[in-house]
């Protein structure tokens, strides 16, 4: 089964259980606080303003949030229990971050949770984006997102697909101390959907492992992904950034680190991004 009928069985079936409890789910949104930077993202993309009981301060960070301006209007918390008992809310979403202190107290205490994993492929945004709009009664606002999402990487995995393999240009991720994101990472199946070889999986790099400068420039990426903010910070972690071999490097594109750490249907956008990126190397 190919990538364009994997996605369309995945919407389908998602979108026959997302109708089938919509009403049940629905019925009732209740007052969600959030302990988790990615739990952050997912909350103000599909939560009622009025839903919204708390998120981490973190959020408040244009670097770290792709909705940090949205995130001003609201509580803010430092990822601890006592700062949300107070707030009598119904549901408190954690994730990896989460101390097992507070969710020993949250437990005692009988508030409901729900863990929200970071993303790691394009299959556990789906994952998430139904537990969550279903945990928080907003289905129907999940399956609009969810078929959206299919749409768009569905378009933009046939314009990569009609470009050969053994031509698509070079890309790597590189964040401050040369960390990289090589095979069973996010990042490298979202580099695959826009037309892109990831040069970390070329050394044979997985997940997060930090990038050798001799081999960054013997692989000589034909575009070079930075987080944003950091591309021209002076700081020690980011000499490998500011290296003179990649003054000469034509393509940079700066991400939000959120847009790939907390993966959510927004990564589309950065699918189209780097697929633009793809077609203007190409014209060279």
């Amino acid at each position: 089964m190919n990538g364009f009928a994997v996605y369309r069985l995945f919407v389908a079936l998602s979108v026959a259980l997302l109708t089938a409890t919509a009403s049940l789910a629905d019925s009732k949104k209740p007052r969600v606080a959030s302990l988790n930077l990615c739990a952050d993202t997912l909350l103000m993309q599909y939560a009622d303003p009025e839903q919204i009981a708390s998120i981490t301060w973190l959020s408040t960070d244009p670097g770290l949030s792709p909705y940090a301006a949205k995130a001003q209007l609201f509580h803010h918390n430092r990822g601890h229990a006592e700062d949300i008992i107070k707030l009598s809310a119904d549901l408190v979403l954690t994730g990896p971050s989460t101390s097992p202190t507070t969710l020993a107290l949250l437990k005692r205490l009988g508030v409901a949770t729900l863990y929200i994993a970071d993303s790691r492929s394009i299959a556990e945004i789906y994952t998430n984006v139904h537990s969550l709009t279903h945990a928080i009664g907003q289905t129907q606002r999940g399956e609009r997102s969810l078929q959206l999402m299919t749409e768009s990487l569905t378009r933009d995995l046939r314009r990569a697909a009609s470009k050969p393999v053994a031509l698509r240009p070079n890309a790597a991720f590189i964040q401050p101390n040369g960390l990289t994101v090589g095979s069973g990472s996010l990042s490298d199946e979202l580099l695959n959907h826009a037309g892109f070889h990831n040069a970390a999986t070329s050394i044979g790099l997985q997940t997060y492992q930090q990038f050798p400068l001799e081999s960054l420039l013997r692989v000589n990426p034909n575009l070079l992904i930075v987080p944003k903010r950091q591309r021209h910070y002076p700081a020690l972690a980011q000499q490998l950034l500011e290296h003179p071999a990649f003054s000469n490097v034509a393509y940079f594109y700066e991400i939000a680190p959120a847009e790939l750490i907390c993966g959510t249907t927004r990564v589309t956008k950065v699918v189209s991004a780097l697929a633009e990126k793809r077609d203007q190397i190409g014209r060279l």
